[in-house]
């Protein structure tokens, strides 16, 4: 290693990690004054490593200088989550997680590093400054971009795999045992070609092992993650589908109570006054009747709440036709479908048409669904589905439970965008009835 390259060791070691880590941290909600923030992180972190390279990265062979250098090695670790912490608005846990996946990138980049020196031609190439720089940047950039791309599934849900104090404990112990390990047998200057190419081989087989066991844990976790909020939604949604049709039967009985009580006021009011009171009383008259009491409550509670907002919805669907569906998983198909359509009509400048247009029909044992609503702006797919903006703490939660629902029942759920018009699609399969014979 030429003297001066190893007078920057550090330094470079700060920035390869920094940039390792961003493999990771792409997708984290930044602080205001961001660029700031990472110019003062980047001066003080320069101060830092001067000042461990003067004071404890000692070159020597000796058992203090091995501890020095090891200290070193932490010290830059502990700066870059500090950093990380300082730059992003994220809680001291996905800090520390990010942090310690930057590192373990830029470890496995120097191992693969190591290994690309042994070739004799690219071993003198590194011996000129620009020489080493050319293969920092190709190995190191090529072993980001690679990693990269391979966990970008895992980065992309941010709210769902970061912040966990379990997993960011378990990296920081990890990597605070491999650097010090790493120190131990990288400082002996006694090791010939073949033990750096299996040390190499080794560290970094160790680096992606962790690295998949991290984010192969976080998938575990996202995935009971999803499963409690599904059972915490349908839990939800079972109470709002038993207080709503409470509400639509008082409400329905209290109308037609009303409603006889004004016809035996005929004769002894003024026709018109009575005409007034009767047409006030009509508008409460939203029940709607389909034949299936959950779609019946559903659809009542979705009209009175599209004419509160100057909503046209229009439905056809013969309730019937969906009986072999449970009351509850009907309650949450159509209503999370509905509320999306809301969500969206709602939105609309004044003048544009406010519609929602629900039709079904069945024909054997399928039932096709198909509604439509005008939108504005842009609808955000993720796996080809829309992502609701409803609450942002169950964000594609409505989706997937109407997808699972679908399933279910054999059938497909399908969405698409239109010339300003979203299209849901549903196909539902109504189990097939043995003949009698």
């Amino acid at each position: 290693m030429p003297d001066w390259y190893a007078n920057i060791r550090l330094l470079l070691l700060f920035l390869q990690a920094a940039v390792g880590m961003q493999v990771f941290a792409y997708p984290l909600r930044r602080r205001p004054r961001f660029w700031l923030r990472a110019l003062v992180s980047m001066a003080a972190a320069f101060i830092l490593t001067e000042l461990c390279s003067a004071f404890l990265y000692l070159r020597d062979a000796t058992m203090l200088g091995m501890l020095g250098r090891t200290l070193s090695m932490m010290g830059i670790y502990l700066l870059l989550i500090a950093c990380t912490w300082f730059c992003y608005a994220e809680s001291f846990w996905t800090a520390l997680f990010v942090a310690s996946s930057g590192y373990i990138s830029q470890d496995i980049a120097g191992s693969f590093k190591t290994l690309v020196k042994l070739i004799p031609p690219v071993g003198r190439l590194a011996e000129h400054p620009a020489g080493i720089l050319a293969v920092d940047l190709l190995c190191y950039g090529g072993t980001f971009a690679v990693l990269f791309f391979a966990f970008r599934p895992f980065t992309r849900r941010r709210n769902e795999n970061f912040d966990n104090k379990l997993k960011a404990v378990f990296s920081f112990g990890v990597m605070l045992l491999c650097i010090g390990m790493a120190r131990i047998t990288q400082d002996n200057p006694g090791r010939n070609g073949g033990a750096i190419l299996a040390e190499s081989l080794y560290s970094m087989l160790t680096g992606v092992f962790i690295l998949i066991l991290q984010f192969g844990v976080m998938e575990r976790a996202r995935l009971t993650h999803n499963v409690d909020e599904m059972r915490r939604i349908l839990k939800t949604q079972r109470a709002q589908y038993e207080a709503g049709k409470s509400s639509m039967e008082l409400v329905n009985e209290k109308y037609h109570d009303l409603k006889a009580l004004l016809r035996s006021f005929h004769g002894q009011i003024p026709a018109g006054q009575m005409e007034k009171l009767e047409q006030g009383v009509q508008q409460y008259d939203v029940y709607i009747h389909t034949g299936n009491a959950a779609l019946d409550v559903l659809l009542t509670e979705r009209r009175a709440l599209c004419q509160g907002r100057g909503i046209e919805l229009t439905s056809l669907v013969h309730g019937p036709d969906l009986d072999f569906v449970e009351e509850l998983d009907l309650y949450t198909l159509f209503g999370n479908a509905l509320d999306n359509a809301v969500e969206a009509v709602s939105k609309l400048p004044d003048g544009r048409k406010k519609f929602i247009s629900l039709t079904a029909s069945r024909e054997g044992n399928m039932v096709s669904v198909h509604m439509e609503n005008p939108f504005e702006g842009e609808i955000t797919f993720e796996e080809g589905l829309p992502r609701s903006e409803r609450d942002p703490r169950y964000h594609g939660f409505g989706m997937r439970s109407m997808e699972r629902i679908v399933q279910k029942y054999g059938g497909t759920l399908s969405a698409s965008r239109k010339d300003g018009v979203f299209s849901l699609d549903l196909l539902l399969f109504a189990p097939e009835v043995p003949e009698k014979k």
